[in-house]
C-alpha cells in the first residue's frame, strides 16, 4: 500500500482533515467510474460517490492495512454500491452481468485516459469563435439536425455545414467529437465529502 495513504489513513482515524485528503486524491477517479456506468447521470454518480466515501469513513476504525492499494479498497466498496444501486432501481440499460467483477486499477485508469482526452477536446473547443462553438455544441452535445441548428442560429443550412466543417478541421487531432456530449458538467473540484461538511474535526 502507498506509504502516503498509510499515513493518511492512520491520521484520518483521529482527524477528518486527513480523510479529506484521501477524498481529494481519489474522488474524481471514482466519480468517473460511476459516471460511465450509470448512463452519464452526473447526480446519480455524485450520490454513489458520496455513499462510497461515507462507507469508507465509517469503516475507518476497523480498517487494517492490506497488500493492495487503498484505491483498490475504495473500488471494491464502489462496485458493491453500484450493484446495490442496479438491484434497487431495477436498472434496465445495463444488466448486473455486464457490471462484472470489481474492476482493476488499469481498467479504471483507461477510463481516466478517456476523460483526460475529453478535457483536452473541451479546452480546444474554447478556442473556437462563439459561432463555431455554438454550432458545434448544438450538433454534438444537443444532437440537433443541420436544419434545426440553422433555424436557431439564423443561418442557412449550407452556412452551418461550412462552419461545422471548419470547426472539425480545427479539432482534427481529436478522434471522438462525441466526447463533447455531457462534458460541460463533467469536471468538478472535489475538496470535501458532503457528509463531513457539518462534522467536527475530530472523530468521536
Amino acid at each position: 500500500m502507498d506509504k502516503e495513504d498509510i499515513i493518511l489513513i492512520e491520521k484520518a482515524k483521529q482527524n477528518t482533515k486527513s480523510f479529506e485528503l484521501l477524498y481529494k486524491k481519489y474522488a474524481q477517479r471514482l466519480f468517473n467510474y460511476f459516471w460511465y456506468r450509470v448512463g452519464h447521470k452526473k447526480d446519480v454518480a455524485e450520490d454513489l460517490l458520496q455513499e462510497t466515501f461515507m462507507k469508507a469513513y465509517q469503516n475507518l476504525p476497523r480498517f487494517y492495512l492490506r497488500s493492495y492499494s487503498y484505491y483498490s479498497y475504495l473500488l471494491t466498496i464502489a462496485h458493491n454500491i453500484l450493484v446495490n444501486y442496479y438491484r434497487k432501481n431495477k436498472y434496465q440499460l445495463i444488466s448486473l452481468e455486464s457490471i462484472g467483477n470489481v474492476p482493476d486499477e488499469i481498467t479504471v485508469d483507461q477510463e481516466i485516459d478517456k476523460k483526460q482526452a475529453a478535457e483536452l477536446l473541451w479546452r480546444d473547443i474554447q478556442k473556437l469563435s462563439q459561432t463555431e462553438k455554438d454550432i458545434l455544441l448544438l450538433r454534438y452535445q444537443k444532437e440537433l439536425s443541420i436544419k434545426d441548428i440553422a433555424r436557431i442560429v439564423k443561418k442557412s443550412d449550407n452556412a452551418v455545414k461550412l462552419i461545422l466543417s471548419r470547426s472539425r478541421k480545427k479539432l482534427a487531432k481529436h478522434k471522438h467529437l462525441e466526447d463533447i456530449a455531457g462534458f460541460g458538467e463533467f469536471q468538478k473540484k472535489y475538496t470535501k465529502p458532503r457528509f463531513l461538511s457539518e462534522k467536527n474535526d475530530t472523530i468521536t
